[in-house]
């Protein structure tokens, strides 16, 4: 009985395994999904930042958009595996200070999940200003990294 058990547990950590295996990414595939998140991200940061300029913004919009940045910030830091730079041979406007500076990198994507998190609550709150005001953080925490981390080119 004690080896059938273990026989199952075997069993059931190769499937596991296996399974992991089987989804592995490239590191094209890697950077897709990293740039996919991105643009989701961007595409919520642009609707946020053209919707707070309307005479009468819409706290639904607003949600909206920072439930997708609040979603997205949380994949950022997992998103830069080693190998997944330039030295992949993709397009990627990652600067290979990411990998150089994870602490940095990792501290500074901590910082957009915080702020992303901040305007997610603002905007539920129903509170326009501090919507605005979460907003406007969100926005300085992706610029202090792209400065750093990101190439300036394009």
């Amino acid at each position: 009985m004690k080896f059938r058990k273990i026989a199952l547990i075997a069993a059931g950590c190769a499937v596991v395994a296996g399974g992991t295996l089987a989804i592995a990414a490239t590191p094209s595939d890697v950077i897709s999904a990293r740039q996919a998140n991105f643009k989701v991200m961007g595409k919520a940061m642009k609707g946020s930042f053209d919707e707070i300029k309307q005479p009468a913004a819409s706290l639904e919009v607003l949600k909206t958009n920072a439930n997708a940045i609040a979603g997205a910030a949380v994949k950022v830091a997992a998103g830069f595996p080693q190998g997944t730079g330039p030295e992949a041979g993709v397009k990627t406007t990652a600067l290979p200070a990411i990998w150089e500076k994870p602490q940095e990198f990792h501290a500074d994507a901590d910082k957009l999940v915080k702020a992303a998190q901040a305007y997610q609550l603002a905007a539920a709150s129903g509170n326009l200003d501090a919507a605005k005001g979460a907003l406007m953080q969100v926005g300085g925490t992706c610029k202090g990294c792209h400065e750093d981390f990101r190439s300036r080119d394009n």
